[in-house]
């Protein structure tokens, strides 16, 4: 009798090691946030030229830009993308025969980048994701100088960095997100961002800083 209950106390024990642990793993499982994967952003704000002399010729340090950005979340924490900016702004230039200001100059700057962002986003309703990242940078210029020839092209290959900070519409209006659960739409965030990139034509860097603002919306087709 007492070998039989030892068997049977074995049994038992072999099977509550198999069987305990399967719950807590499922639960686990269910309750494991996995974020949406598409994302589109727009957002706007101030670009600082590291260009030389940039006051001089256009009156300010700074002038306004724009962004779009289309990204895939590889990962809860990893995100790749493409972004591209324009900033547009017109000043004075410079004569060639005497080299002091002349007639009107517009400069037009479209910056086009291939990011990885890191994000600490770990849980579903955050309210604030902090995020850094890195860019490869080429940008199309061009600079119109009333009653000079025109200068265009594409700069070298550059580099940028970036970090920001986004805010969960989401965990502000519940009951919007609540009506947006079983649709595309699966967050919406506010967010700064501040980043800074370089990339050169015939020796001159025409990257700068940008301090911008915008929403991000967050796309998926799972349910």
């Amino acid at each position: 009798m007492s070998g039989r209950l030892k068997q049977c106390g074995l049994a038992i024990s072999l099977g509550a090691l198999l069987l305990g642990p399967a719950e807590p793993v499922v639960a686990q499982t269910e309750d494991v946030y996995v974020s949406p994967r598409w994302a589109f952003e727009i957002k706007g704000g101030q670009f600082y030229p590291d260009l030389e002399d940039y006051s001089t010729f256009y009156g300010s340090d700074k002038t306004s830009y724009l962004t779009l950005t289309f990204s895939y979340r590889h990962r809860n924490w990893l995100e790749f993308g493409a972004e591209l900016g324009h900033m547009e702004d017109n000043g004075v230039g410079v004569l060639t025969i005497s080299g002091g200001l002349g007639g009107a100059v517009k400069y037009t700057l479209y910056p086009a980048q291939i990011f990885a962002n890191f994000s600490y986003d770990v849980r579903r309703g955050q309210l604030f994701v902090p995020y850094v990242g890195i860019s490869a940078v080429s940008a199309y210029y061009k600079q119109k100088v009333d009653q000079q020839p025109s200068r265009d092209g594409r700069t070298d290959l550059g580099y940028g960095v970036r970090a920001g900070l986004r805010l969960s519409l989401n965990r502000l209006d519940p009951r919007a997100a609540a009506r947006n659960r079983d649709r595309r739409l699966k967050n919406s965030y506010l967010f700064i961002e501040a980043q800074s990139f370089s990339t050169e034509s015939d020796g001159i860097d025409l990257g700068g800083e940008i301090y911008q603002f915008g929403f991000r919306f967050e796309f998926d087709n799972r349910q």
